[in-house]
């Protein structure tokens, strides 16, 4: 199960990374791959959360999944407050993606304890 969370949300980390970086570069969101980047981010979040409400109790994994769940606030926000065909604002993507990667190395914490 943990390899499964790694390799879920390093798939959702790197769909983000290429969402970031095609937006920014070409100006104009990339809404499709975006999208696919939430389902997966959405899917490796709810092993998580199974994980964290059946497992035994990890403080590293509660901690994990209490960041994602900003992260996801975060991922929402950018989707409500951005104007058609414009790249969201860069330092809500900074943000949304600091908040990611920060949130796995917790998770990747956790996989030693």
């Amino acid at each position: 199960m943990n390899l499964l969370l790694v390799l879920a949300f390093a798939a959702a980390i790197g769909l983000g990374a290429t969402t970031a970086w095609l937006g920014l570069r070409e100006q104009r969101p990339a809404i499709r791959l975006a999208t696919v980047h939430g389902i997966v981010a959405l899917g490796a979040l709810s092993l998580l959360g199974y994980r964290v409400f059946t497992g035994p109790e990890n403080l590293w994994f509660n901690s994990a999944f209490f960041l994602f769940l900003l992260t996801v606030i975060g991922g929402v926000f950018m989707l409500l407050v951005r104007r058609r065909d414009e790249p969201p604002f860069a330092g809500l993507i900074a943000l949304h993606a600091i908040t990611g990667v920060v949130a796995f190395l917790v998770l990747l914490g956790g996989m030693g304890g």
